[in-house]
């Protein structure tokens, strides 16, 4: 006799997953993504079969929460008294938060750089710019009908946001309009990858919009003196920003390109030196050792951490230290460019 097995769906399987994500929302002392504290926040974690957990905690700020920000949200000094900070909370919100990607309303300029910068206060990363998807409700609001969170709920599922400015309302009603966007729109696809491409333009760089992509693919200011500049070119700038009042993905992001442009202008001085760049026998032997990991003479390679050591083994020998996975691609890139132009 054959047995059936009931296999229950979660409430809340709407999305196509790829990896957990995190629907959250936050109440701060302020708007100053890199120096106001959060005060509440409330989050539900959908894991890929759909099942969800939630966590929602007071936090002390350890800084006076002004009134007119208790005018907006509700929470006075008085109430986060006694409750504990975020790093109290740190071990749990990035166990919670960490392997990612993040949902939410309007969190892609505030909340989600505003929580990476309280992890970044204790060198704790759960959340990586370049790897997470962000799924923001308000964009697709935007992009489709124009409006806040309170009319969005009003417009989708017929509801009053009685409860605005509060974290765990906030998120409901996010989750609730999300499902109902999914609904009502057919060139909307459930899954993460197409909602973040949907509501993030391509030429975007960091949460914040600091850095864009132009026509061309590079890098360039989207503010300020340099504003359409390529940001390789104003290395100084780059340095200015890292002290700078910006948001850590941001500066995250500025720290990256200082170091990628610093990476190919001594990649190429390395190359020309030791006459690397016209000679497409030696490129080609340097090219099939970094990318399979596979000495091919002249060069021998060794490893440090995660640091590849290239010894260039014709007299005078020569050493040149890939620090990471963007050095290491950087010259792999550089090379790519030789060969392409010497093989024509």
């Amino acid at each position: 006799m054959e047995h059936t097995f009931y296999l229950p769906t979660a409430k809340t399987y709407f999305l196509k997953l790829e990896k957990p994500i995190v629907f959250f929302d936050l109440e701060t002392t302020g708007t100053s993504t890199s120096a106001d504290r959060i005060v509440e926040l409330y989050a539900v974690r959908i894991e890929k079969d759909g099942s969800e957990q939630e966590i929602h905690h007071l936090i002390n700020p350890t800084i006076p929460i002004p009134e007119d920000a208790t005018a907006i949200h509700g929470i006075s000094n008085e109430m986060v008294d006694g409750k504990p900070t975020f790093l109290d909370l740190l071990d749990d919100l990035y166990a919670f938060f960490n392997g990612c990607d993040l949902g939410g309303y309007n969190i892609k300029r505030f909340d989600a750089p505003i929580l990476m910068q309280e992890f970044h206060r204790y060198k704790r990363y759960p959340v990586n710019y370049n790897d997470v998807k962000l799924i923001d409700a308000m964009a697709i609001y935007h992009q489709k009908e124009k409006r806040d969170l309170a009319a969005a709920l009003n417009f989708y599922c017929q509801k009053e946001h009685k409860e605005a400015h509060s974290a765990k309302a906030d998120v409901l009603a996010t989750i609730d309009i999300l499902k109902r966007q999914l609904l009502m729109y057919d060139d909307l696809k459930p899954n993460t990858s197409f909602l973040h491409d949907y509501t993030n333009p391509g030429n975007s760089v960091d949460f914040s919009g600091k850095f864009i992509r132009n026509e061309n693919g590079e890098i360039v200011f989207n503010f300020g003196k340099h504003q359409g500049k390529p940001a390789c070119e104003q290395a100084d700038y780059l340095k200015w920003m890292l002290d700078g009042d910006f948001s850590v993905d941001t500066k995250m992001v500025a720290k990256r390109i200082y170091m990628n442009c610093t990476w190919e202008k001594e990649i190429k001085q390395w190359l020309n030196y030791n006459n690397i760049t016209y000679n497409v026998d030696v490129a080609s032997a340097l090219y099939t050792t970094v990318k399979f990991g596979e000495d091919v003479f002249p060069f021998q390679t060794s490893m440090t951490q995660d640091k590849i050591n290239i010894t260039y083994l014709i007299e005078p020998t020569s050493v040149y230290t890939l620090y990471n996975a963007d050095a290491k691609k950087m010259l792999l890139n550089t090379l790519d460019t030789i060969l392409s132009k010497t093989s024509i």
